[in-house]
């Protein structure tokens, strides 16, 4: 057994020791009924904090996405140039792009044969046989983070490392994630699905600002408003469901 084996090992004897030393005594049973209670409130309590910054963010969300359609989210400037007709509709910042990638391979089956030492704590095999190895499934990863600019022809994402744009026109399959956190886009131009994710789960994220982008070019101003209207309404009402579960 090495020594971080020994270590915890040792941890989980002194644990057990102590525990044995405080049921001896009443005193004892007190501390573990005192140390019961608080963690069992630290428990609700960190339950309800969650439930508050969701239905708050729900909140947020849904007048975001009035600002959103209203125009009120557009910047005056912009690190990119446009093209003709293009118009800014928001830019998100600390949003990171998703791209799917190998995980690496594995091997599996055979022997592992006679392990002997190489260095330190280096070790390696001979004598095995049989077995291969099998590339993993591709994964969808977070491979960067920046900003993301959204406008009425296109989604640019710009980086510490990477940059994407992804043209509306050539959007095959535009998929938002729940509560718009994430949004995966597909495009003709490009072999893989990509996309993009917000790292605070409570605020709007980029899967709400692509929706919009992409029924924007797809249906035109009005409809677009209307939908964004459409869905802030939706939103709010389910953060009053939920309000009115709480409350009985």
């Amino acid at each position: 057994m090495g020594k971080s084996g020994c270590g915890i090992f040792a941890n989980i004897v002194l644990i057990a020791l102590g525990f044995l030393i405080l049921i001896q005594s009443v005193w004892g049973w007190v501390a573990i009924a005192v140390g019961a209670v608080v963690a069992v409130f630290l428990i609700i309590y960190d339950r309800r904090t969650k439930a508050i910054k969701f239905l708050a963010g729900l909140d947020q969300q849904a007048t975001t996405m009035e600002a959103l359609a209203a125009g009120e989210l557009a910047p005056t400037t912009l690190g990119i140039a446009l093209a003709k007709g293009e118009k800014t509709l928001c830019v998100l910042q600390n949003v990171g792009l998703t791209e799917y990638q190998s995980t690496g391979s594995s091997y599996s089956g055979g022997s592992a044969g006679v392990s002997f030492p190489l260095f330190g704590r280096v070790r390696g095999n001979v004598g095995g046989q049989g077995g291969s190895i099998t590339k993993n499934p591709e994964q969808l990863l977070v491979v960067d983070q920046g900003q993301a600019i959204f406008t009425n022809q296109r989604i640019v994402f710009s980086g510490a490392k990477f940059v994407r744009d992804w043209d509306l026109k050539n959007t095959v399959n535009l998929e938002p994630g729940p509560n718009g956190i994430n949004v995966k886009v597909a495009v003709t131009n490009r072999d893989r699905t990509s996309g993009l994710q917000a790292f605070d789960i409570y605020g709007f994220g980029p899967g709400y600002a692509a929706a919009y982008a992409f029924n924007l070019f797809q249906n035109g101003e009005a409809k677009a408003k209307q939908w964004a209207k459409d869905l802030a309404n939706e939103i709010r009402a389910v953060a009053a469901a939920e309000r009115s579960k709480k409350t009985k």
